[in-house]
């Protein structure tokens, strides 16, 4: 494999910093999320690249030295965010470190706690199959809005969690007793596999992608607790007690927000915090700007003043949206979009915001060496213009792609994405 231009681990942080910065880089810098395709480089299944630590870490390490990304991430799944969120009020370091636990530990929450979220490879769903995350029935009914609204914690506690968690559901029984203790556990060693993965990383001098997480009142609510569908007629039903609840977990995931930008932080050097935004392509303009935005944006802000660069997964479509994003501060966040074209964001936010954005993932799928080739020119010919720009991928869409069209991108993208210094 031909070998790419290198640069060093702190070039590469550097070099994204000053995009996110809006100030002037030697190349356009490329990085993603994606799990599945690291695992089908190195052959094995997304079962090992989920449960084993060892592959994992292998694949990963692998993937980054051959590809020599300016950034990478291959973080896991989100089922034990409910648990640790319901652990907020009494232990904050323990809850950050429980609602990680899966996203940097890999599926041992799942089979410990028997969540009823996930569906992982090997398990639910065959061994080369993608992991599935949804709420297969709600958690929390309309008519419980009051009870979670005047206490949180205690409803996150006494109802949410023996209802999400099998292992969980008789409180105090020895079954549940057993799950915790075997939990605890295992998280001590994930967190010591985590440290171990994040030095491998630095070693083949690839920084992540992002390690923090934000997520968002609105879409916890639809993602954990009630449902996608359900959170759209609840805006109908009983707007009120929806930005009420938005309203009594704004303070918890500011909290995880800093707790794990921190964490990232002093691990790996990046400021980067994953922003997942998820109810954009559902929602008209006007509910997004009351039931969306407004606690969004006080997050992206709170962030910011603390030193975070908010990485805003935005994820659908952002087309009738876009002007939103001029509300943050310039150059202090990065607009990562899935199916807008960053052409188009230019044109509205390119002087104001980083974007990033890339080609189409099913060009990488079943497309030619050629096609990529010609399509990454003609996108970094329009995408130098912006004041800051990330080449990278919708997350975790590339998984069937051909290796030698994620070479021929990650190739192009070097050959044309350089700048002329004044």
């Amino acid at each position: 494999m031909k070998n790419m231009e290198g640069s060093s681990y702190n070039d590469k942080l550097d070099r994204l910093d000053r995009c996110a910065g809006l100030k002037k880089v030697d190349r356009v810098p490329i990085g993603a999320a994606t799990l599945y395709f690291p695992a089908k480089y190195s052959h094995i299944s997304y079962e090992d690249m989920y449960y084993d630590q060892e592959k994992y870490k292998n694949a990963s390490v692998r993937f980054a030295k051959d590809f020599n990304w300016d950034a990478a991430c291959m973080l896991r799944t989100f089922e034990t965010v409910t648990l640790g969120l319901s652990l907020a009020g009494t232990d904050p370091q323990n809850a950050v470190n429980t609602a990680v636990a899966s996203v940097l530990g890999g599926g041992f929450a799942h089979d410990i706690l028997k969540d009823n979220y996930s569906s992982h490879p090997g398990r639910e769903i065959p061994s080369d199959t993608e992991s599935q995350f949804k709420i297969k029935n709600p958690v929390m009914t309309s008519e419980e809005y009051d009870e979670f609204i005047d206490d949180p914690f205690g409803f996150l506690n006494r109802k949410v969690v023996p209802r999400v968690y099998g292992a969980l559901e008789e409180p105090g029984s020895s079954q549940s007793i057993c799950a915790l203790m075997k939990f605890g556990m295992k998280l001590g060693t994930a967190l010591d596999d985590l440290q171990v993965f994040t030095q491998e990383m630095k070693t083949a001098d690839c920084p992540p992608w992002y390690m923090a997480i934000c997520p968002n009142p609105l879409d916890v609510l639809g993602a954990f607790l009630r449902d996608f569908d359900k959170v759209i007629l609840d805006i109908h039903r009983v707007p009120d007690k929806v930005h009420k609840a938005c309203e009594a977990l704004l303070p918890i995931l500011l909290a995880v927000g800093k707790a794990t930008g921190e964490i990232s932080y002093q691990l790996t050097g990046s400021r980067r915090v994953f922003f997942p935004v998820w109810y954009n392509s559902f929602l008209s303009e006007k509910q997004y700007r009351e039931f969306h935005w407004p606690y969004l944006k006080y997050l992206c802000e709170e962030l910011i003043k603390a030193g975070y660069t908010p990485l805003l997964s935005l994820q659908g479509t952002y087309d009738h949206l876009l002007e939103t994003l001029l509300e943050l501060p310039a150059g202090k966040a990065i607009a990562w979009f899935d199916r807008t074209d960053p052409v188009k964001a230019r044109d509205i936010i390119g002087d104001h915001m980083c974007i990033a954005g890339g080609i189409s993932p099913s060009l990488l799928i079943g497309g030619s060496v050629q096609e990529i080739d010609l399509q990454v020119k003609k996108l970094l010919t329009e995408m130098k213009k912006a004041a800051g720009f990330i080449f990278t991928l919708p997350f975790n869409a590339i998984g069937p792609a051909k290796i030698e069209n994620v070479l021929a991108m990650t190739e192009a993208v070097h050959r044309y994405g350089g700048y002329t210094q004044p």
